[in-house]
């Protein structure tokens, strides 16, 4: 996996004039058109001739292909028992392949290694994952308006990112890594009460502990409808609630799914929300992880 993200950084280092660390311009490295399947944003890619469809995971872990794919490109499986690698719900990662000719936007890499997903883990027609231990070598931009995602170099000046918009329009907000290392959240505003969030591109909902729902703002069960769970997990609510802010930027009415501890990544063993899909869209992101910074707008703030 060292190797996929050392290629392709040096890939796209090669694209960046000479004196891109020596002044406050924004270089962009990769431009690729935005689709959504199943649960999450996905880019194109390619191995080869071969076109992927790569889903762009900032709450993933490991960029990797699924089983699936390696089958239908011929590709040999290698087992290492050893590798000790897991992933969302304790998955062991065992299967890997060795692959050439990776491309991403214009950066290109060789003899590349990635681990293997279970076939049904990913949406149909998503091939693999692109997960922070990638994305985080760069800055990276969600223009929902417009279809795109953008990887852009880290060397600017702190600040000058808000490329799509003016900078009285621009909110940023401070973002943290997770105890975890690849994770990042921030704090945000639910209907006048501060939460702690984690940015998930690769969550099609945005969900919330219930417990912690309950005790923040006095819900009732009374308050509370029933709403299809997430991951298999029972007990799913929905509650009424006016505003989600982002500094200066708010979100109406904003659909959050509550869902028990036991058994979800919120409450006592992680953030307060995951912020998927269902909110994101809503907004332009960019995410300096170099600033450790998050811009926003409305998504439909361009000049």
């Amino acid at each position: 996996m060292r190797n996929l993200v050392l290629a392709l950084i040096a890939a796209a280092l090669s694209f960046l004039p000479a004196e891109a660390a020596e002044d406050c311009h924004l270089y962009r490295v990769a431009s690729l058109d935005m689709e959504f399947v199943g649960s999450g944003v996905v880019v194109p890619a390619a191995i080869g001739d071969h076109p992927l469809h790569m889903m762009v995971d900032t709450g993933g872990y490991l960029t990797a292909l699924t089983e699936d794919t390696a089958k239908s490109l011929g590709l040999s499986e290698q087992v290492h028992p050893e590798s000790g690698m897991t992933i969302y719900g304790g998955i062991p990662l065992r299967h890997f392949v060795t692959v050439s000719d990776f491309t991403l936007g214009k950066m290109k890499a060789r003899s590349l290694s990635y681990p293997l997903l279970p076939s049904g883990f990913l949406p149909a027609g998503v091939d693999g994952l692109l997960a922070p231990d990638f994305l985080a070598n760069f800055d990276l931009d969600f223009d929902f308006a417009n279809g795109k995602v953008s990887l852009f170099s880290r060397d600017h000046c702190d600040g000058k990112v808000g490329w799509w918009t003016t900078p009285d329009q621009l909110t940023a907000i401070p973002i943290r890594r997770e105890e975890d290392g690849v994770h990042i959240s921030m704090h945000v505003m639910l209907d006048g009460k501060d939460v702690k969030a984690l940015i998930d591109t690769g969550a099609a909902r945005t969900i919330m502990s219930l417990e912690t729902a309950k005790y923040m703002f006095g819900l009732k069960d009374s308050d509370l409808k029933d709403a299809p769970g997430v991951n298999n997990i029972q007990g799913a609510k929905k509650g009424a609630f006016k505003t989600l802010s982002f500094g200066n930027v708010e979100v109406n009415n904003p659909d959050i799914t509550l869902i028990p501890d036991r058994g979800s990544e919120t409450g006592s063993r992680g953030p307060d929300m995951i912020l998927g899909i269902s909110i994101l869209r809503q907004l332009h992101l960019y995410i300096a992880y170099g600033e450790k910074k998050l811009y926003l707008t409305a998504a439909s703030t361009h000049r």
